[in-house]
């Protein structure tokens, strides 16, 4: 059962940052609770809303998004806790932003699916 659950969460997880990469914001808008929020590395949060919408206007724009590691917790029947690494890259006015993250994210039922409720993000040294 453990198993199954774990193996859904790692393909959300990569379906979301997929969809930040495409700016698919009908697709985050699934993805993502309705009361979810995102403490993000240089520590802004936001909400579900003002994510898709830096995402979606343009205003944020992810060019990568690599999973290095992650190790998925369910935590009873309802919740997962995610903690890992990645590498971004994202665009930016001068060019192209690479930089590794730790994170750690929260994903619970909702109605029957899994939805991201909480991320936070951590600038990782490059080793």
């Amino acid at each position: 059962m453990a198993a199954k659950i774990i193996d859904a969460i790692r393909g959300l997880e990569r379906e979301r940052f997929r969809a930040m990469v495409d700016g698919d914001g009908s697709s985050l808008e699934q993805l993502l609770s309705d009361n979810a929020t995102f403490i993000h590395t240089n520590g802004k949060r936001e909400t579900k809303q003002q994510f898709i919408d830096a995402i979606t206007a343009g205003r944020r724009r992810y060019r990568q998004i690599e999973i290095q590691s992650q190790d998925v917790l369910p935590v009873g029947r309802e919740a997962c806790v995610i903690s890992g690494r990645a590498l971004i890259e994202m665009e930016a006015n001068n060019g192209a932003l690479l930089y590794p993250i730790a994170y750690t994210a929260i994903q619970t039922q909702e109605d029957g699916h899994w939805r991201l409720l909480a991320w936070q993000a951590t600038r990782c040294a490059v080793e």
